[in-house]
């Protein structure tokens, strides 16, 4: 099997960095909406700030091949999803196997048209790829998953709230499931849920589609099921993985960054641990009306410690 083609990068060091960085929107918001988006029987859905990458262009085709009218308007960031007319519930096997993020479809094309199939994802798959926890949500929810050789095979007649547990806080889990709960009839409860920002994010986009959820960022959510959800218009947040990059960047060489569209909020440890960021301005239009928060320039010390943890620790 081919790997595909494979890029070098060369990086020679030892120079600060300066200059202004546009803070693109974040991918792991926008996937999940782009696959709520077709949850919403009537309207269009416009969604804002949409990250121009491969995934994105992955997540619309996987789109339009269920049924779904997309266009990406790449140059303005904006994505307009008409998903009035579903037509199969075949995730077929070329775009799956490129495309983790497949599994996001199946909320609504189980609540659309009863039942979805991932080509491509079967036989042993289904464990090595970490997804077991997602259909044993579905399997909660009433549903019923057959898997095959090379495909799975999700099925329902019709989702009841439930309560559910996830092993692990997967904020991709999570959004799922709460996804599939929206239109569930009954109250689900899920539990170890993820807290980042991006969840937050999908949370409100449903809300404004008319979902009911509560609980978001405390590890505990509960989604009563509605009747129906309604197409909106949403700006996706800024990638505050892309933001807090450059942020340490900007420090580590001791140079000046000004990072346009980034929140201070969703940078978590990053901003408690070195707060100010050295060498770091932000510049939010949105949240500041174009203010710039000057941050204090100083180097960082051999022996910093940044660690990762389960979100807020970035």
């Amino acid at each position: 099997m081919s790997t595909g083609h494979q890029t070098c990068y060369r990086v020679v060091g030892g120079n600060p960095l300066h200059g202004t960085v546009f803070v693109q929107g974040a991918k792991n918001a926008a996937l999940k909406m782009i696959a709520a988006a077709l949850l919403a029987e009537k309207g269009r859905t416009v969604l804002r700030n949409v990250p121009v990458i491969e995934d994105v262009r992955r997540a619309v085709d996987l789109a339009q091949a269920v049924g779904a009218k997309v266009k990406f308007h790449e140059a303005e960031r904006t994505l307009v999803v008409d998903a009035s007319e579903l037509t199969s519930p075949i995730l077929p096997a070329d775009i799956t196997r490129q495309f983790r993020a497949s599994v996001l479809f199946v909320p609504a094309l189980l609540h659309r048209l009863g039942e979805a199939v991932l080509e491509g994802v079967g036989g042993c798959n289904l464990g090595s790829r970490n997804l077991d926890f997602h259909y044993r949500g579905f399997a909660r929810l009433g549903a019923t998953v057959d898997q095959g050789e090379s495909q799975i095979r999700v099925k329902a007649e019709g989702l009841r709230g439930a309560h559910l547990y996830l092993d692990t806080p997967s904020h991709t889990g999570t959004e799922n499931l709460i996804m599939a709960a929206s239109l569930a009839p009954g109250v689900t409860v899920i539990d170890n849920t993820a807290q980042e920002p991006e969840v937050q994010d999908v949370i409100a986009f449903l809300s404004k589609m008319g979902a009911k959820i509560s609980g978001g960022g405390t590890g505990f959510i509960t989604v009563e099921g509605v009747r129906e959800l309604t197409a909106v218009e949403h700006t996706v947040m800024p990638d505050r993985i892309d933001a807090a990059v450059f942020a340490m960047a900007a420090a580590i060489t001791g140079g000046e960054v000004s990072l346009v569209g980034a929140s201070l909020d969703h940078l978590g440890v990053v901003r408690r641990d070195y707060q100010p960021v050295p060498g770091v301005c932000y510049r939010s239009p949105v949240a500041d009306h174009g203010s710039k928060l000057p941050r204090r320039r100083h180097q960082l010390h051999q022996g910093d410690d940044l660690r990762r943890p389960v979100h807020d620790g970035w």
